[in-house]
């Protein structure tokens, strides 16, 4: 295994194999990698970047990784769509204002008004 340290972040490089991999609801997929027998110094290292994201660039033995093929922008692995983010927004809104009973209802419908009402002002702005 071939270990690279840099300041706060830590790469890692070491023969594994892929297990079956399951889909999920939200269309991720979960895989779980095995590796060989690991030295406890090795094992220490997985484990202080446990819950981290970054990137995973696996390759058969039968293919090469070229250079060009490693990212080198930050991997999000947990950043939500604008349309994800507008909808968790929108929920603790509708939450705050049913809880001082400003609105009677459910989210969906509280939802679809302000979207129509949003449109309605981008409507009005067009030419």
């Amino acid at each position: 295994m071939t270990n690279i340290h840099h300041s706060n972040n830590m790469k890692t490089i070491l023969p594994v194999s892929l297990n079956p991999i399951s889909r999920r609801k939200d269309k991720s997929v979960k895989m779980s990698f095995e590796t060989r027998e690991l030295s406890p110094e090795e094992t220490m290292i997985l484990m202080a970047m446990e819950g981290e994201e970054g990137w995973l660039l696996f390759s058969t033995n039968r293919e090469e990784i070229k250079e060009e093929e490693i990212p080198q922008e930050k991997a999000e692995v947990d950043e939500k769509t604008p349309s994800e983010r507008l909808r968790a927004v929108m929920f603790v809104w509708y939450k705050q204002e049913s809880d001082k009973g400003r609105y009677i209802g459910t989210f969906e419908n509280f939802r679809r008004n302000k979207i129509e009402i949003f449109i309605e002002g981008i409507k009005k702005k067009l030419v």
